[in-house]
């Protein structure tokens, strides 16, 4: 029966496409996007992110028979604008601009590992700075040593991550060639679609961030 509806369908197929007078066309071969987020853009900086719950004790991958494994990905861009502040060109410690950092905090620094969490509200940033720091240059290669914290809060649910990581800046191509960074600290809490009903913390948790290389 699935045979003949199969191949009744394509009878029928056919025939439209000689009344219609259809002509096959080549299959496209131009390569697709295998990223999420915005386009990539010169200068820019296209992460990967990893959000996934760090050991306790000697339990390496905490999770239950629903998360067995717990993680979950997402993708996040600073715009030329923003990026450049990463390559500040300074050997003493700067803070990006607290706009570049609270749009980043409210959107990415929260509880994804095991389902979905909406962004944070600004009131919920309490504190929090990323800093930037010049440590070598080889050639026309700048490489920056990335830290700081941040404290964020809203109700029960918490993240109070610290940030540790390194950016190498290719000044000849105007842009990064390499970008890693992980917040990690203590969460706390639930939201209404992450998946922590029994899990409530305070747990470790970490979010990393690297460099989308096409």
């Amino acid at each position: 029966m699935a045979q003949n509806a199969l191949s009744g369908g394509l009878e029928r197929w056919k025939a439209i496409a000689r009344e219609r007078d259809y002509k096959p066309k080549p299959v496209p071969t131009n390569k697709l996007a295998l990223y999420g987020g915005e386009e990539l853009r010169k200068g820019g900086l296209k992460l990967e992110v990893v959000y996934r719950d760090l050991p306790r004790g000697e339990v390496k991958r905490p999770g239950n028979a629903r998360f067995p494994n717990p993680y979950n990905l997402g993708w996040y861009d600073f715009t030329p604008s923003e990026a450049k502040f990463f390559a500040s060109g300074s050997k003493e410690k700067r803070a990006i601009p607290d706009r570049v950092f609270q749009k980043f905090a409210r959107t990415r620094l929260k509880d994804a590992v095991r389902g979905q969490m909406g962004d944070w509200k600004e009131s919920n940033i309490k504190s929090g700075k990323i800093f930037t720091r010049l440590i070598s240059t080889k050639g026309r290669e700048q490489v920056y040593q990335l830290s700081g914290s941040a404290s964020i809060l809203a109700g029960d649910l918490s993240f109070n991550p610290t940030f540790q990581g390194t950016a190498t800046f290719d000044t000849a191509k105007g842009a990064f060639i390499d970008f890693r960074l992980i917040a990690a600290g203590q969460r706390s809490g639930k939201g209404p679609a992450n998946g922590r009903e029994s899990d409530l913390g305070l747990a470790p948790m970490a979010i990393a961030l690297t460099l989308y290389k096409p």
